[in-house]
């Protein structure tokens, strides 16, 4: 039988490009053509068929054997390789997540988290590594082992990095004789964490006051506002101050890391503390006045503060670094997820010659509409909460909103891939209309994405709103204070219904297409119907999230259908034609379990990161005394 003309958009003379035919209107056929299969690509032996002694009869991924192949002398070692992918799951998707979750809360267990993940991290490299020692070289080109090996070792400075307040800590108190386990967690870890309240990287405290008038400042109250640089809550907390009592007090690093403004040191309620005789270098200036609430709030009124400059830069310097390790130790789990999925390329021998396009394009783009789905999960859960995308108002008024990110990241994408479809086309190759459907796709990206983000301008909408008139009494609606905008969602949801009726050489493929298809589209609908309940009553109300149920379906429909996405791939497809498992309720239950088991750990992870904060609160105010209080008005009732 011949083989078809290829016209995929990585056709080439060679005898290993993919050959289907995506142009054609021939109807699928149900059956795999393993024959017309082999003919326009090769199948060498794969790391999978040693371990699992596979032979032609019972090949997964069209493997071809020579004579000289045994199944039995293979050279496979199933059990390490267990061992290394066990290890490394439950390192980077388990004990790190909850790692960086404890850091984010500036719990002082998240060196003990740490060192967890570690631990399980090296013995799972070290079972790597012996893998593939034991094991001859079937994969040509692989980057897995060196992706991986790049990951551990920035694992392993970051974690240095991270450790050496800790061992320096730790070694002032060895020197001074009183190294034990209670004031090594009390003095080490917590010192390191500065007191639970953290570096300026991660929290910022602000005080307010709340008052009628001077005159009457026996009745008070301070608001303590905590919130994070990148999560979910806004944590407040009232509490009436006595004369015998401070109240709790932020850091002396994030005193002296928060810059001066008019909010911070011209009110009443900014705290401030004497600073230490060491600290010579700052100049601060008071109009004193008397308080009832001691010498701790002494100079409440009015209160400058000059900072000299190049310790200012310093600090802004040293702040700079501290959100560019953030950012970093955060990308682990992502540069993870990526070592992860060329390691099951490696693995099973996907991706190869001509198939690399076809099968990158599946993996990277189901990839990025699992992440979609996931980040929106979180966004339900809570997650920058302090950035107004909780579905929230956001708690200082302006800010970037998530759908001009969206926006953003839709726009780059069809930008990419409208130039993308061609890779592997020859100068002067016509157009096929595969190439046409995704270019047309892909433009569709671009210009929904620009027009978004042109509607997500605070200075266009000002423009747009121009034709009314500058009248002072003009009052905005509600609905001005919150974004609505469908053309992401209308975007991916246009994407999951054009792909559904995408031509397909097999039955099967085209089921799978249109699986995917479904529920991104599926997950678009209910973020429309988001929009449609928030608009009758935006969320501008309060700064806590507001969690519309619409968006647990969103988050479900975007991160399953991005699975199904990076499943419906040739290779896979294929291998379950061959070993009977082209069965659209297995592929359909497995996404839906494999989506409800993430969607679980995120919780837990989120959870984590809400009960450290918790407990860090409770022991703070224990600290300042106000333990014994509650106590006694709890007896009291």
């Amino acid at each position: 039988m011949p083989a078809p003309v290829p016209t995929h958009s990585h056709a080439s003379a060679d005898p290993l490009a993919h050959s289907h035919n995506h142009g054609s209107h021939t109807a699928p056929k149900e059956t795999l053509d393993d024959q017309a299969i082999h003919e326009w690509h090769s199948f060498p032996p794969t790391y999978l068929a040693a371990d699992f002694r596979l032979d032609n009869d019972s090949a997964i991924f069209g493997e071809e054997f020579d004579q000289e192949w045994e199944p039995e002398t293979a050279g496979g070692h199933r059990g390490l390789m267990v061992a290394h992918v066990g290890a490394m799951c439950v390192a980077y998707f388990g004990a790190l997540p909850i790692s960086l979750a404890l850091r984010a809360a500036n719990h002082p267990s998240h060196h003990l988290g740490n060192l967890v993940f570690l631990i399980i991290g090296a013995l799972g490299w070290l079972a790597g590594t012996a893998y593939a020692a034991s094991t001859p070289n079937r994969y040509e080109g692989a980057v897995h082992g060196g992706f991986g090996n790049i990951l551990v070792l920035l694992s392993l400075v970051l974690s240095l990095i991270d450790s050496f307040g800790v061992f320096k800590l730790a070694y002032a108190l060895y020197r001074s004789g009183h190294l034990n386990w209670s004031t090594f967690t009390h003095d080490v870890l917590r010192s390191s964490s500065d007191k639970w309240l953290g570096s300026a990287s991660h929290y910022e405290m602000v005080g307010l006051v709340e008052h009628e008038d001077d005159e009457h400042s026996d009745g008070r109250q301070v608001m303590f506002a905590i919130g994070e640089d990148d999560d979910e809550d806004e944590r407040v907390s009232h509490r009436s101050l006595s004369r015998d009592r401070a109240p709790l007090r932020p850091s002396l690093l994030i005193r002296q890391w928060t810059p001066p403004s008019r909010t911070s040191t011209g009110s009443d309620g900014t705290l401030h503390d004497t600073p230490p005789a060491s600290a010579s270098s700052h100049t601060y200036h008071h109009k004193t006045a008397s308080s009832p609430t001691g010498a701790y709030y002494e100079h409440h009124h009015e209160t400058e503060v000059v900072w000299p400059e190049p310790q200012e830069k310093k600090m802004d310097a040293a702040r700079v670094v501290e959100l560019l390790l953030t950012w970093v130790r955060r990308t682990q789990v992502v540069v993870a997820y990526v070592v992860f999925l060329t390691g099951i390329v490696t693995y099973t021998g996907m991706c190869r010659a001509g198939l690399i396009n076809t099968c990158a394009a599946h993996l990277i783009k189901g990839s990025i509409f699992f992440g979609y789905g996931v980040l929106t999960f979180a966004r339900y859960l809570g997650a920058y909460a302090d950035l107004g995308w909780a579905w929230n108002r956001r708690p200082d008024g302006q800010g970037v909103s998530a759908e001009m990110i969206e926006c953003s990241v839709i726009f780059v994408y069809g930008i990419t891939n409208t130039w993308m479809e061609r890779f592997g086309a020859k100068h002067g190759d016509p157009y096929t209309v595969k190439q046409v459907q995704h270019i047309s796709i892909a433009v569709m990206f671009w210009f929904a994405g620009l027009s978004g983000m042109l509607l997500e301008s605070r200075k266009i909408r000002r423009v747009l709103s121009s034709v009314i008139g500058r009248q002072r009494d003009t009052t905005e609606p509600p609905s001005y204070q919150f974004s609505f905008n469908p053309l992401p969602a209308l975007v991916i949801g246009v994407t999951g219904l054009a792909m559904a009726a995408h031509h397909q050489d097999y039955v099967f493929q085209v089921a799978i297409h249109s699986l995917w298809g479904i529920l991104l589209a599926g997950g678009s609908a209910f973020r429309m119907l988001t929009y449609a309940f928030l608009f009758l009553r935006p969320p501008t109300e309060s700064t806590l999230p507001s969690r519309p149920p619409t968006e647990i379906l969103t988050a479900f429909g975007w991160a399953s259908g991005g699975i199904v996405f990076m499943l419906s791939s040739e290779e896979i497809a294929f291998a379950a034609m061959r070993t009977g498992y082209d069965d659209m309720m297995a592929f359909l239950n497995f996404t839906i379990a494999l989506t409800s088991f993430v969607f679980c750990w995120e919780v837990i992870v989120l959870a984590v990161k809400g009960y450290a904060v918790m407990k860090g609160e409770s022991k703070a105010r224990l600290e300042n005394g106000e333990g014994d209080e509650e106590r006694a008005q709890a007896m009291t009732r």
